[in-house]
């Protein structure tokens, strides 16, 4: 059976404005998202009477609430509350983990669910529907926890962070939480997570998105809390109804330019939303007073972890944003010799030698870092837009 899922809530009421988001900051975490959600016009807009309501955290890995990879209870409790207030019958909140046993974040959270009158589901332990994606970028059909399914309000609660191979994590990628286990191992096997982002987010958009800017990190996956070097304090919140707005502000206070990500393109062809900034009206605190600055991307990452290699980006899009990652890991073990990797439509010979392209193996991936009469790129050429993983491992394995 093919689940159809009811059209948003967002999109039946025309006065909401398809680009408004809105940005609170102060440091108590509540009286944000409340502040966030009264700039909206209030929860309202979208709960009515009855209405079972599905709240989405990203609870990634059930890590510590410090790491800033989790979205803190008192998001939650405040959306619950106004859920509640809003004459909502029931709350679910809801996450596929990642985690193999319970942690004490995820404890916390169902402690919390249990106090306020809601459930917390780990939805690993229920059933998914199949759901007919229109017009789908990648697959036609995906999976989908039938508590959503079974929903009248869907509040997808992100947090604002960095990503080793999407760019950023915020509002579209927070949708990989609500797939089995099994669909994200083929997503990724396929090398087509992005993709998969969109369609899960073309088959039930979210009617509200509440973003915890409490932390900034980069979602790398499990690793020791001593290890959380790239975690800094925003005490930031936005709020919205459009994804694609969502994410391209996000990335904006990040850092991050939000053109390089191809899910945003993808997501604004698809008419899930806008990432013209001109046509984005900015409720609450202005963006740049809200801009962090540069947050820690992957490409930083892997350098400041690396010792035979180092990446120059110049430019480049999510497609070869996925590779740093496989560098840092086969590069640590496979080469005997210094080695710079370039990639991005920016680069030229000029550019490398500026830094410190001249005694190194050099490696050129993707199309964009093609050798050219114009540039005069020189070096081991990993053809693909992007580069396939593996082609890229062997490359590395060669330079020796």
């Amino acid at each position: 059976m093919v689940w159809k899922l009811a059209v948003p809530r967002s999109e039946d009421h025309e006065h909401f404005g398809d680009v408004e988001v809105a940005i609170a900051k102060e440091t108590s975490i509540k009286q944000r998202t409340l502040r966030a959600l009264e700039l909206l016009g209030g929860i309202d807009r979208v709960v009515g009477r009855g209405d079972k309501v599905f709240i989405k955290p990203n609870i990634v890995d059930g890590a510590p609430f410090e790491t800033g990879e989790v979205v803190q209870l008192e998001v939650v409790e405040a959306l619950i509350e106004e859920a509640f207030g809003a004459g909502a019958s029931q709350v679910i909140i809801g996450e596929v983990p990642t985690y193999w046993q319970p942690t004490e974040t995820a404890k916390e959270y169902g402690r919390l669910a249990k106090r306020l009158g809601a459930k917390f589901l780990e939805l690993d332990q229920h059933p998914f529907v199949k759901v007919k994606v229109e017009d789908a970028k990648c697959f036609e059909e995906v999976r989908l926890p039938k508590p959503l399914a079974d929903s009248d309000v869907f509040i997808n609660v992100p947090t604002l962070k960095t990503h080793c191979s999407c760019g950023v994590t915020i509002a579209v990628k927070n949708m990989y939480g609500l797939v089995p286990r099994d669909d994200r191992k083929l997503y990724h096997r396929l090398n087509r997570v992005e993709e998969a982002i969109i369609d899960l987010t073309k088959a039930r958009k979210a009617d509200l998105i509440i973003v915890d800017g409490t932390y900034t990190t980069l979602h790398l996956g499990r690793r020791p809390l001593e290890d959380f070097k790239e975690t800094f304090k925003l005490d930031l919140t936005l709020a919205g109804y459009d994804p694609i707005a969502i994410d391209t502000v996000g990335a904006k206070i990040l850092g991050i330019d939000p053109d390089r990500l191809r899910f945003l393109r993808w997501g604004e062809e698809k008419g899930l939303g806008t990432r013209d900034l001109s046509r984005i009206e900015i409720l609450g605190v202005p963006l740049e007073e809200a801009c962090f600055g540069k947050a820690v991307d992957i490409v930083q990452f892997a350098n400041n972890r690396m010792k035979g290699a180092k990446i120059l980006d110049y430019g480049a899009c999510t497609g070869c944003l996925q590779l740093p990652l496989l560098i840092m890991r086969f590069a640590a073990k496979a080469l005997k010799e210094r080695a710079l990797f370039v990639m991005g439509p920016g680069a030229s010979a000029n550019e490398v030698k500026k830094n410190g392209g001249r005694t190194e193996q050099i490696v050129l991936f993707g199309n964009c870092a093609a050798p050219t009469f114009y540039n005069e790129l020189q070096g081991v050429f990993v053809p693909g837009c992007p580069p396939q993983p593996e082609v890229l491992r062997q490359k590395i394995e060669e330079l020796n």
